[in-house]
């Protein structure tokens, strides 16, 4: 049974990270990937001069693929050097902006997500709607395509064979046969075709080619990984994942970033990683849903001090307990998958 995230319990957590980095300041980043947040952390970061290295500590379920390019960029041009830190997971939206980091800092829980666009669609049995992947259409089409060849091809072959085949179907010529199981698969599958709406097709399309051309964008501002590897990676995180909550640890993501490292690695330390694994555990274990936490550690506990939790109304005008310097935006994970649920600001497409 999941529990209330405990804020002054995190906020002494994180702060224990911060006092293991020495002068190396620590900005907390839980929650959704979204515009307001993009105003809110900009608040936060306009009195900070430029400076040599942030950690940023990521936890978050996604959100607009947009609005974390527009993330990483704020952070990458006040930083010379940002380190995103995953304790748990930084899914969708939140995977794009990590991979703008000169770092990627993963806890033994850390991990990010597939960017497949997830898509709000009607439901007739749900009045809030169904959110689904972009993807599943593509992959609708892809089966029907391949299932299609492949019965042709044995047909095919078979009225070709000279097993159990009757001589006059023998004598089918090659050419008037095929357009003959051609014109039979074109009207067994068109049924199933005439379910799919051109319009929506397009549309999944583009709004994959959004996240897509995001992260190739952010891995070419601010990686050295060669093209094709870069390609190879986006392809992977956008078409490859059977799932939206599939699992892209530290294993797998080695195998594409140079910048992946874990947190018991220089410059991080054993003690990191396990003051690291005690705020993983309190993530996996509390309702990622329940508050967002965003701003620099020191003033975040300044504000605690002060009596720091609020109220502000969200754009569905709804409310929900916040502790932000500057932002918070919803982060609650979808219950069929374990990956990012749109945040309040989140628009009809989105990649969390």
């Amino acid at each position: 049974m999941s529990e209330m995230r405990d804020i002054p319990k995190v906020l002494t957590e994180v702060k224990v990270l911060q006092n293991l980095r020495g002068e190396i300041p620590t900005f907390v980043y839980f929650g959704g990937i979204g515009g307001i947040n993009v105003v809110r952390v900009r608040r936060s970061l306009q009195d900070t001069p430029h400076s040599a290295e942030v950690d940023i500590i990521l936890q978050s379920g996604g959100g607009q693929a947009d609005d974390a390019y527009r993330l990483i960029r704020t952070f990458r041009e006040k930083f010379d050097i940002v380190n995103v830190v995953i304790p748990f997971w930084a899914k969708s939206a939140a995977t794009i902006f990590t991979l703008g980091a000169s770092r990627v800092v993963l806890g033994d829980f850390g991990e990010l997500g597939p960017i497949d666009v997830q898509v709000k669609k009607d439901d007739d049995t749900d009045p809030e709607g169904q959110w689904s992947s972009a993807l599943n259409v593509q992959a609708s089409l892809l089966q029907i395509e391949a299932r299609s060849r492949q019965g042709m091809l044995e047909m095919f072959n078979q009225l070709r064979s000279k097993k159990k085949v009757t001589e006059e179907i023998l004598k089918i010529g090659r050419k008037p046969l095929a357009e003959m199981l051609l014109d039979y698969s074109a009207k067994f599958y068109q049924p199933l075709l005439q379910k799919v709406e051109t319009i929506e097709l397009g549309t999944m399309t583009r709004s994959l080619d959004v996240g897509r051309m995001y992260a190739k964008r952010i891995l070419t501002q601010y990686s050295e990984m060669e093209q094709a590897k870069v390609d190879n990676f986006i392809d992977f995180l956008a078409y490859d994942c059977p799932d939206h909550g599939y699992v892209v640890d530290y294993s797998l993501l080695k195998s594409y970033l140079p910048n992946v490292i874990k947190a018991d690695e220089m410059p991080f330390s054993e003690e990191y990683k396990k003051s690291l694994e005690k705020l993983s555990i309190h993530l996996m274990l509390v309702d990622d849903g329940s508050d967002d936490i965003t701003g620099f550690i020191d003033k975040l506990l300044q504000k605690q001090d002060k009596a720091s939790i609020i109220k502000p109304g969200n754009e569905n005008g709804k409310e929900k307990d916040k502790v932000s310097d500057g932002g918070g935006s919803d982060n609650k994970p979808p219950k069929n998958s374990g990956a990012g649920n749109p945040s309040n600001t989140d628009k009809l497409a989105k990649n969390g």
